[in-house]
């Protein structure tokens, strides 16, 4: 599933293309989509222009000129194409949304489309933890929520309620840059393992953004950026390879009931040096 680097990517890349153009043309392949009926929805698309693009953990929302905002979260299957002209995506569409020149393209049977007010969206979104990138997550708060929190460092990552937008690669990707084990208690770390943890959220997220995510499919034609990070990755689902670092071989855990990808020679209990 794209999860916060693949999002914050779209949202960045397609800025340049859709921002300040009329939508003109909507076209559902799969109406199960959307949570209205297909002329509901086209009717509030259509003659609208996108003002503004914004993320909030995993979800793409798009704020239109008539006040509403449209959000879009994708399956674990799901990608963005923004074609131009005659240029056709790798995958089948469910919904395409056509901006002048430009038509983006959205894939995944399980992806959804919701048009909310203001009201809505923060219904929505109110039960999520803040986003790693706000001012309010800074080094110290983040300790501080750590130590507030219960179970496995896995769960309470891919939780959103710390902060929002990570799922399994990424926790697994952080963990391992932190050093710790995916299973460690979190109300177990020290100071030292929490500060660590922190540094690298931080680092990795903001790796993966600059390197485009993990998802394979290209973005728009020509596309060399998007995906770049996949090759970056250190452990998620790289059971049986060598560690990068130390050469054993990385191993799979269970963490309440998920899968959980680790070097067991690299990731502790606690951080055994911070630096």
């Amino acid at each position: 599933m794209p999860e916060l680097p693949e999002i914050e990517h779209y949202r960045r890349q397609l800025g340049q293309w859709i921002l300040d153009r009329p939508i003109d043309r909507v076209h559902l392949a799969n109406p199960r989509s959307i949570d209205v009926t297909a002329e509901e929805f086209t009717a509030a698309m259509e003659g609208k222009s996108l003002l503004f693009l914004e993320r909030r953990g995993t979800f793409l929302i798009f704020h239109l000129d008539n006040g509403h905002r449209l959000l879009i979260a994708l399956s674990k299957d799901g990608a963005l194409y923004c074609g131009e002209g005659e240029d056709q995506p790798p995958f089948t569409a469910q919904v395409e949304i056509g901006f002048g020149e430009r038509t983006l393209y959205i894939a995944g049977r399980g992806s959804v489309l919701r048009l909310l007010t203001v009201r809505g969206l923060d219904d929505v979104v109110k039960t999520l933890g803040p986003d790693p990138f706000t001012r309010v997550v800074t080094p110290e708060y983040f300790v501080t929520q750590l130590k507030k929190r219960r179970g496995a460092l896995r769960s309470t990552l891919t939780g959103q309620k710390l902060v929002a937008g990570i799922g399994p690669r990424y926790a697994d990707e952080i963990a391992f840059a932190a050093g710790l084990l995916p299973s460690v208690k979190v109300q177990e770390l020290n100071g030292e393992s929490a500060a660590r943890l922190y540094d690298a959220l931080d680092h990795i997220l903001t790796a993966a953004i600059e390197a485009g995510g993990c998802i394979q499919v290209p973005l728009y034609a020509e596309d060399k950026l998007t995906g770049g990070y996949l090759s970056q990755c250190r452990v998620y689902e790289k059971e049986g390879q060598p560690c990068t670092d130390s050469g054993a071989l990385v191993e799979k855990m269970d963490v309440s009931g998920k899968k959980a990808y680790y070097c067991p020679q690299c990731q502790y209990e606690q951080t055994p040096v911070f630096s």
